[in-house]
């Protein structure tokens, strides 16, 4: 698949969990939603209850680390179990996928083992959960929103099967949600560090970008310098052409082989906080700043310049096929582009693929109230059950056996352990399969290595009251130059028994998303900041990322009354130095041929041994992830 089939004009997946994980009892049969699970569980710890350094927290990555950086695993494994009819390394989406199509096709009595290195499930798609007076909050780890509309009719049929009811999502959202409806009211805000004071702006920014409405008025309400407002002026408007004398077919090569950032500084003349301003989807979307972005990828992503830029008879579905939006349109489905979203983001994806491969997990109908369903962490790995998820467990080693099976080795807990399996699916992160896999030949070893994932830092914030974010009268901003690139309220959406809180003093839920690669210097690619940013993540502390918050906080809301001393109740960090699947970049990736992009050559089964996950696919997106299983599960199979 070329790079080209990567311009979606689609929001990333993510707007698509510090201890290790404890043996836990059952639930009393009293529990009720909204007592504190942590404590309803044995020893106290509940993965999605846990707050600090949540996502790649430490002890979920040393051994990982040791074998990657060092080539480092153990030379003695104790072989347990029995064989598995299947064995998954990778507990996110698409492994938990992987695990539920092979059981479906294969039979209930399926042996199936899946294994993840964390100390909860669901990879990305991470349920962070608090308690505030008595009742249940949830926040979004890293996975947010389903893409409905650029879904495939697999992906969508699979998640409508499990439970997921697109409708009813759409209806308990409530309107002008910005991450469900980036067309509404939200708000822009400026730091005192880049912009001189801290202000916030409300208004449909989006819109405003595109050069509806009053989008002259929108521009000067920023008190920007004069250059600065003239230039955005005068890109939104189309009236100035920035490019005289080119051709039409020189036009669009400038486009795709031409920074946003270079255009905007030197064509149209913006300050370095001038550019920014028209950052921040950009960075969550792609993890990196307008200085690593094509024009045209940064016009897809909604940047002001269309009017500019576009020749008047190219539409965007023309410029690029593969962009082109599936014919739901507008007008027979006025929601098609209102993407679902559950409260606690995909976490409750992951949940109903758990629940239907363990169902000692949740009692009752989960499909119903998958939201507020209360589970059972200590049946996800339970002698005797047809299918088991092991937490806190590192795959060091995976082979295939002179006999036709698989060894499939791993440490937990400081234990080095050895299951066999007939066939095994690798669904983890797609750089590590090198390491895992040591008989793989070289060309496919290079081409797992290329994708570089998107490291981000995604934390929710629990306050007491919510009152100083409900005051300023919107449900999200874009904060160009800010730490958080975008900052919104916890999804406030309505499902079975969970109603999110409204009233002006209730306690809110606010998550706040961090892309970590630094701007570029040079001649840098994406994957060299993305490498960049991932160090840089992992040398921070909770300490540092809770000074960046309330410090952010403090700007955003200390007008209308924040006070972190009082109104913060906890803070759950999400950190994933190895975030998003990478997805190509015009300006550092080649287009390759039809079936030789790297995430094509690299994702080759191995004797009985296939690779899954979004990183199979570059393309950072829940039905990737989905796809990707589905392709695996088939080649196993075969």
């Amino acid at each position: 698949m070329n790079k080209d089939k990567k311009l979606k004009i689609t929001r990333r997946d993510f707007l698509d969990g510090v201890a290790l994980m404890g043996g836990a009892a059952a639930l009393s049969p009293l529990h009720v939603f909204g007592e504190n699970t942590q404590e309803a569980l044995s020893g106290g710890v509940y993965p999605p209850a846990l707050t600090g350094l949540r996502g790649n927290h430490p002890g979920s990555y040393d051994v990982a680390h040791a074998l990657a950086r060092g080539g480092q695993r153990p030379t003695d494994f104790e072989e347990i179990d029995d064989v598995y009819d299947l064995v998954v390394v990778g507990a996110g989406i698409s492994g938990l996928t992987a695990a539920y199509l092979f059981r479906k096709r294969f039979g209930a009595a399926a042996k199936i083992l899946l294994l993840d290195n964390h100390d909860d499930f669901g990879g990305h798609a991470r349920r962070n959960e608090f308690t505030a007076d008595g009742r249940t909050l949830l926040g979004v780890g890293g996975s947010l929103n389903l893409e409905q509309a650029a879904m495939g009719d697999s992906a969508r049929s699979l998640l409508e099967e499990i439970g997921v009811d697109f409708t009813s999502l759409r209806q308990g959202i409530e309107p002008d949600y910005v991450i469900h409806d980036a067309m509404s009211l939200h708000g822009l805000y400026l730091n005192a560090s880049v912009y001189g004071t801290d202000r916030a702006m409300n208004g449909q920014w989006s819109l405003t970008w595109a050069g509806a409405g009053d989008f002259k008025s929108a521009i000067r309400s920023l008190q920007l310098p004069p250059s600065d407002e003239q230039g955005l002026i005068n890109l939104i408007s189309g009236e100035q052409d920035f490019l005289p004398g080119m051709s039409a077919q020189e036009r669009e090569q400038f486009m795709h082989s031409t920074s946003y950032e270079s255009f905007l500084s030197e064509h149209v003349g913006l300050s370095p906080g001038g550019v920014q301003i028209t950052e921040p989807w950009i960075k969550a979307l792609f993890g990196v700043s307008v200085a690593s972005v094509s024009i045209y990828e940064a016009l897809y992503s909604g940047a002001p310049g269309a009017a500019a830029l576009l020749p008047p008879t190219l539409e965007a579905s023309d410029a690029d096929p593969e962009n082109a939006e599936p014919q739901d349109t507008e007008d027979e489905n006025p929601d098609a582009y209102r993407y679902p979203i559950y409260p606690d983001g995909n976490a409750s994806v992951a949940r109903l693929l758990v629940r239907h491969l363990i169902p000692a997990v949740a009692a009752g109908n989960t499909e119903e109230n998958i939201v507020t369903s209360s589970f059972d962490y200590t049946q996800l790995d339970r002698e005797g059950a047809p299918v088991r998820l092991r937490l806190n467990s590192t795959a060091v080693n995976v082979r295939n056996r002179d006999d036709g099976l698989v060894d499939a080795s791993y440490v937990v807990v400081g234990k080095a352990q050895t299951v066999r399996a007939k066939h095994c699916i690798l669904a983890g992160y797609g750089g590590m399969v090198p390491h895992l896999c040591p008989e793989l030949p070289p060309a496919q070893k290079e081409s797992l290595a290329y994708g570089v994932k998107v490291p981000f830092i995604c934390t929710n914030v629990l306050l007491r009251s919510g009152a100083a974010v409900r005051k300023a009268g919107v449900s999200g901003y874009q904060c160009p130059g800010s730490f958080y690139s975008l900052v919104a309220t916890a999804p406030p959406v309505s499902q079975g028994n969970f109603q999110p809180p409204t009233k002006l003093d209730d306690p809110v839920v606010v998550w706040m998303i961090h892309a970590a690669a630094p701007s570029a210097s040079g001649d840098q690619s994406s994957r060299d900041l993305y490498r960049l940013g991932r160090h840089q993540l992992l040398s921070m502390s909770f300490e540092d990322i809770e000074a960046a918050t309330l410090s952010q906080l403090e700007g955003m809301f200390g007008a209308t009354g924040f006070n972190a001393e009082t109104d913060v109740e906890a803070i759950t960090a999400n950190r994933w130095a190895h975030g998003y699947a990478y997805e190509y970049m015009e300006l550092h990736d080649p287009v390759w041929p039809e079936g030789e992009a790297p995430h094509e050559l690299g994702r080759a089964p191995i004797g009985r041994i296939s690779i899954a996950n979004s990183d199979s696919e570059a393309h950072a997106y829940v039905q990737s992830a989905i796809d990707a299983a589905i392709r695996a599960v088939d080649e196993v199979l075969a």
